[in-house]
């Protein structure tokens, strides 16, 4: 009769435990979301990727996919020397050379255009300058300084 008492609170207990162990239904499959894509991706603010906000995350991650696929099949196109589809060491060390000097590039693109803008800007501000034989009136706002004042008897003064 001591087993027949302690059978119900050992199939009750199975029983609580058993939705714990067997997941509560397909929601439980999917891997938690971080953080960062859910700020980005959860319109609603709800704290979950709906239906709808996780297709377009997948479909993001499958443009990504596809862009770098073809940034690969342009870069082996390119260095393939011996087009067997991998690059070898001669073929990455020229690889990596040649996107060094077209990174370079770049940058000396955005350092000039950036100097043009400056120089720009500089003859912009110096054709607004007044030049020395002109002469800058005050704005209408400054008052005038007054004139300082003269001693009565000039003379004397510079006598002394």
């Amino acid at each position: 009769m001591p087993t027949a008492s302690r059978l119900p609170l050992f199939a009750l207990s199975a029983l609580l435990a058993a939705p714990a162990s067997l997941g509560a239904g397909p929601a439980e499959n999917i891997p938690p979301v971080p953080a960062s894509i859910l700020k980005r991706y959860d319109k609603n603010k709800n704290g979950a990727l709906e239906e709808a906000e996780r297709a377009k995350w997948e479909a993001d991650k499958a443009a990504v996919r596809a862009k770098r696929k073809t940034e690969r099949d342009a870069l082996l196109a390119k260095y393939d020397a011996n087009r067997d589809g991998l690059l070898n060491e001669a073929e990455a060390a020229e690889a990596k050379l040649g996107m060094e000097m077209e990174r370079a590039e770049r940058e000396g693109e955005k350092i000039l255009a950036r100097a043009a803008a400056e120089k720009a800007a500089r003859a912009a501000e110096a054709a607004a300058a007044p030049t020395a034989n002109e002469t800058v009136a005050p704005p209408a706002t400054m008052e005038t300084p007054p004139a300082p004042a003269m001693a009565e008897n000039t003379d004397t003064m510079m006598m002394q």
